[in-house]
C-alpha cells in the first residue's frame, strides 16, 4: 500500500506540467501514434472506462456522442484536470474500481501497468465490471525497444515519474492477462521510429519486436 501511495504522490506533484510533454515533437508523435492505435481497437459506441486517465487527454479525443468514456484516476490533481475538460471522472484506484458488475462495454489503459505495484490486482479488478463481450485494451511501453531503453534511463532519475515504473515485455503482459481470465484477441505495435528521431508518419504494425509501444486487445474469458 505504501508503494501505491508513493506513486500517487509522484503524479500529484507532476499534474501541473504533465500535459506539457504532449506539446513537444516527441510527445506529439507518441500521442498521435497511441491515439491512432486506440481508435483502431476500441468499439465505436458504448460506455467505457479510461483506467489511470490522468488529465483525460486520451478520453477527450476518444469521446463521441456514441462512445462515452469515464475517467478513473487516483490522483486528485490529475483527475481535476480531466474534469475541467468536461469529462466524467471518478477518483479511485485501478485496484478498487467503484462500479457495479457488468456495466462496461470496454475499458482501456495507457501506460498503467508500468506504474502499479501489482498488475494482477488491477486486471482482476477490471474483469468484473466488464460485460461478457467487453474488451480491454492495454497500451504499454515495450521494454525491449529503444523507447524502453529511454524510459529505463529516465527511471534512474529520482525526480522522474519513471523512477516509480517497471517496464514489461509482450510475453509478460500476455501472461498477466491470461492469469487474470482474459483471452488475447489482437496485438499491434506503434512508435516504430526511435525517440530521438520522431516521425511524421503514424503507423501500426503487426511486428511488435521493435515497436516502442504495444497495444494489446483482450476479452473476458467467460468459459
Amino acid at each position: 500500500m505504501e508503494d501505491l501511495r508513493r506513486i500517487i504522490r509522484a503524479f500529484e506533484r507532476s499534474a501541473s506540467s504533465y500535459d506539457d510533454w504532449y506539446g513537444k515533437p516527441v510527445g506529439v508523435y507518441a500521442f498521435k501514434s497511441e491515439l491512432n492505435g486506440l481508435r483502431s481497437l476500441l468499439p465505436i459506441s458504448g460506455i467505457g472506462l479510461d483506467i489511470g486517465a490522468g488529465t483525460g487527454i486520451f478520453a477527450e479525443h476518444l469521446s463521441t456522442v456514441e462512445r462515452i468514456i469515464i475517467c478513473l484516476d487516483p490522483s486528485s490533481n490529475m483527475i481535476e484536470k480531466a474534469a475541467n475538460r468536461g469529462l466524467v471522472v471518478i477518483l479511485a484506484t485501478a485496484e478498487n474500481i467503484p462500479l457495479r458488475s457488468g456495466i462496461l462495454d470496454f475499458a482501456y489503459m495507457v501506460t498503467v501497468l508500468e506504474f502499479v505495484p501489482n498488475s494482477q490486482d488491477v486486471l482482476n479488478s477490471i474483469n468484473p465490471v466488464l460485460k461478457e463481450d467487453a474488451s480491454l485494451v492495454s497500451v504499454f511501453i515495450n521494454r525491449e525497444s529503444a523507447w524502453g531503453s529511454l524510459y529505463s534511463k529516465r527511471a534512474e532519475n529520482e525526480e522522474s515519474i519513471f523512477h516509480f515504473s517497471r517496464l514489461y515485455t509482450l510475453a509478460e503482459v500476455c501472461r498477466f492477462l491470461h492469469e487474470s481470465g482474459y483471452d488475447i484477441e489482437k496485438i499491434v505495435g506503434t512508435l516504430t521510429s526511435p525517440p530521438d528521431k520522431p516521425s511524421d508518419e503514424i503507423d501500426l504494425t503487426s511486428d511488435t519486436s521493435k515497436a516502442g509501444v504495444i497495444l494489446l486487445k483482450a476479452r473476458k474469458n467467460c468459459a
